[in-house]
């Protein structure tokens, strides 16, 4: 990675699939389990990681609905911490690019982003973060968590992952990493 790239990198990415859905496929809402998931991870995700400066959400069709639930996971945490959810148009058919330009992108420097996506293209954003190994997310799993730590160096970032419900019921020891709590000035 050139220089320039490592040094407007973000601290910690937390990278997720939208909530739960429902059954009916013409329904693009998250189901209650999904939405009442989203509440608690919106208390759960400071408490353990600390302070988010940034959520982004897969693109949301505004006439149709698709893709709704990305953002729908997010609201919670936007309001429950101020933060603004920026939806990335152009996440359906490029993920992969839109990874690269968050690692190069001075708005993310050193900063925590916790991002909404849709499962079949996590891991094509994963890549474009510098995580190629991301396995595919099943179609009925909506509990992984994916923490990636940035080194203030170059390289790849360092990847820990997480149970959604064990962090949630305690069963998974949770904890503030070592990025900042705020992002630097610009």
């Amino acid at each position: 990675m050139p220089p320039t790239t490592v040094m407007a990198r973000p601290a910690e990415v937390l990278l997720m699939r939208h909530g739960h859905k429902t059954d009916n496929r013409a329904n693009t809402n998250l189901s209650l389990a999904g939405f009442q998931r989203a509440l608690a991870l919106a208390t759960a995700l400071p408490t353990c990681f600390g302070q988010i400066h940034h959520i982004l959400t897969f693109v949301l069709n505004p006439s149709s609905g698709k893709n709704a639930r990305s953002y729908q996971s997010a609201v919670p945490l936007a309001i429950n911490t101020g933060t603004t959810i920026r939806i990335l148009e152009r996440s359906e058919g490029q993920s992969e690019q839109l990874g690269r330009e968050i690692l190069r992108d001075p708005r993310y420097a050193n900063g925590r982003i916790v991002v909404f996506w849709e499962h079949r293209h996590l891991p094509e954003l994963a890549a474009g973060l510098g995580w190629s190994s991301m396995p595919p997310i099943d179609n009925d799993d909506f509990d992984r968590l994916y923490q990636l730590i940035y080194a203030t160096t170059s390289g790849q970032p360092t990847v820990r992952a997480f149970d959604q419900r064990r962090l949630l019921d305690g069963s998974e020891p949770c904890f503030a990493a070592a990025p900042p709590s705020s992002p630097p000035q610009r």
